[in-house]
């Protein structure tokens, strides 16, 4: 399986308390994994420096070739990696599909005009999102929910 993420040898301190020390990883494309651990392990600050939020001391952190290491979190989004929180909120009166959907319009080159008046360019941007939310519940096993509301 081809790898699309590679952490190098990631070390974080925070003033002089070690939070994460030299962790390396791979992420195959097309799979699902999890950083497990007891609390106070470093599983949120390294989720955090793949994110972008958190400078690492000293490591890497590779996706799809290219070094985000530095890269702002907004940056690190537009790659196609985000992360969220425990408390997660989701959108009342929307259904999973749509709740899916709103991850994915960071990545429209539709603007807020071409939205607005439904522009041949904003009505294809929202069906390639539709498809690509669609794949997601389908990749995690989610399509017999893709309409119900989220409560």
């Amino acid at each position: 399986m081809a790898t699309i993420l590679s952490v190098e040898g990631v070390f974080v301190s925070f003033g002089g308390v070690m939070a994460v020390a030299n962790v390396s990883c791979d992420v195959g494309r097309q799979s699902v994994t999890s950083i497990i651990g007891p609390n106070g392990a470093g599983k949120t600050t390294l989720i955090n420096v793949i994110s972008g939020a958190i400078t690492p001391t000293d490591g890497k952190v590779i996706f799809e070739g290219q070094d985000i290491t530095a890269l702002p979190p907004h940056r690190v989004a537009e790659l196609g990696i985000a992360r969220t929180y425990q408390n997660l909120r989701l959108f009342k009166h929307m259904s999973t599909l749509e709740n899916v959907m709103v991850a994915r319009h960071i990545k429209t080159k539709s603007g807020f005009f071409s939205c607005a008046l439904k522009l041949p360019l904003s009505r294809r941007d929202e069906r390639a999102i539709r498809e690509n939310a669609w794949e997601c519940l389908e990749f995690v096993g989610l399509t017999q929910w893709a309409d119900m509301d989220a409560l």
